[in-house]
Formats: C-alpha cells, sequence, structure tokens
C-alpha cells in the first residue's frame, strides 16, 4: 500500500517479475478488505502516509495475527521504532525488497 501511483506502479512491477501476484492500492478501505477476506499474505507500506504505516500495523495486526509486514520508504530509517518482525527497506534497495517479498510468502506458496 502506497499513496504514490508511480511507486505503486513500479514496485508491482518489480514483484510481479519475481513471480509474486500483488495487489496495489492507495486505498486503505481496499487494502483492509482485502487482509480481512484473507488475500494477503505479506504488507508492503509506506510509512508517511495516512493512515501512517505504524497506524497500519496496529490495525492490521488486530485483525490478521499471521500477516507479516514489510515498510518501504525513502527515508533511511524507520520514523519511530518498528517491531522486531517487521522488516524496513529503503526504496532505493529494490533487490532486498523482492528477496524479502519472497522470504515473507514463502509460508503461503506451500
Amino acid at each position: 500500500m502506497d499513496d504514490d501511483p508511480a511507486d505503486r506502479k513500479l514496485f508491482s512491477h518489480i514483484l510481479q517479475k519475481a513471480g509474486l501476484n500483488v495487489i496495489a492500492t492507495g486505498d486503505p478501505q481496499v487494502a483492509l478488505e482485502q487482509i480481512v477476506a484473507g488475500n494477503v499474505g505479506c504488507i508492503i507500506t509506506d510509512q508517511s502516509m495516512k493512515p501512517s504505516g505504524h497506524e497500519l500495523v496496529r490495525i492490521v495486526k488486530s485483525v490478521r495475527s499471521d500477516i507479516q509486514m514489510i515498510f518501504l520508504s525513502g527515508a533511511e530509517s524507520p520514523s519511530q521504532p518498528l517491531p522486531s518482525e517487521i522488516q524496513f527497506i529503503n526504496k532505493q534497495d529494490k533487490e532486498r525488497l523482492a528477496s524479502e517479498v519472497l522470504k515473507c510468502m514463502a509460508r503461503w506458496q506451500r
């Protein structure tokens, strides 16, 4: 989930090339509907949007504790401390993003 359409398109393309099915949205309501429906195994979100990535973590974990999350940001580090299970990846590190999402999704692709 990212509020920047260009970033959504770029990162969706990278992940699709890695063989992943991608649901890309900038709309928190659409994201939550997909999460609740069980269509999501890994969430990638920007930390700087509405709701913030930190708020999204709290919302998602209250609904589905089995979902892993990755913060993707143009910043060099998180704006707030993150729980240890959440990855933080700079948007410039596209190879790491694909690698971490593949790891995140491995348990769903058995």
